[in-house]
């Protein structure tokens, strides 16, 4: 799910505390970058998709599909930095899997669902079948604010009016089933619905 900031050099690295520490973490817990097989970008913006690619170019994960909404992939300028360091290298590999609405990117109890409005083709990850139903939302959420109050905007929301629906939506669902939100930018990566 998304790849962080990325390593020194990365495109957000004139703003994010670079390097990331994913490969370290994936270390730590003993997973090879060849042990992972599905990689969901919530999105196309650089805070998200900084390790897709190691320090040489390469796709950091060599085996893995790389899941994103067609739609996201469509509505990048020719001048996003997402072509040349995400797209570009995953589609000369082979690895980049543009896909169209909710799909099962990982099979089992794991299932993406377009949340546009942070971006075209935005979208967040359900992972059910434990004890509780947990939404992983990308930007759907960005200041804790928006949980009492869905309609708060953010500066860098493409579609401010889709964001909001968008927002509310979700958080109104994961309330009714009692779910847990993980989220990116939030003080607390879980919270309560």
């Amino acid at each position: 799910m998304d790849t962080g900031v990325g390593p020194a050099g990365s495109p957000a690295s004139g703003w994010a505390p670079v390097p990331g520490r994913l490969p370290r973490v994936l270390t730590d817990a003993g997973i090879e970058a060849d042990d992972v097989d599905t990689v969901v970008l919530t999105h196309l913006h650089e805070d998200h998709y900084g390790w897709v690619v190691g320090t040489g170019g390469t796709p950091l994960f060599p085996d893995a599909r790389h899941v994103v909404q067609r739609t996201e992939v469509g509505s990048l300028a020719t001048t996003d930095s997402a072509l040349s360091y995400v797209v570009t290298p995953l589609r000369a590999a082979g690895l980049l899997d543009e896909v169209d609405g909710p799909v099962r990117p990982a099979g089992g109890g794991v299932r993406a669902l377009p949340t546009p409005g942070h971006t075209a083709g935005h979208q967040s990850v359900l992972v059910d079948g434990g004890r509780r139903r947990v939404y992983i939302t990308g930007d759907v959420l960005v200041h804790a604010v928006q949980l009492a109050d869905p309609s708060a905007a953010y500066r860098f929301e493409r579609d401010k009016p889709t964001a909001r629906a968008t927002r509310a939506a979700l958080l109104s669902r994961a309330r009714d089933e009692h779910a847990l939100l993980a989220t990116a930018h939030l003080n607390e990566p879980f919270t309560q619905a």
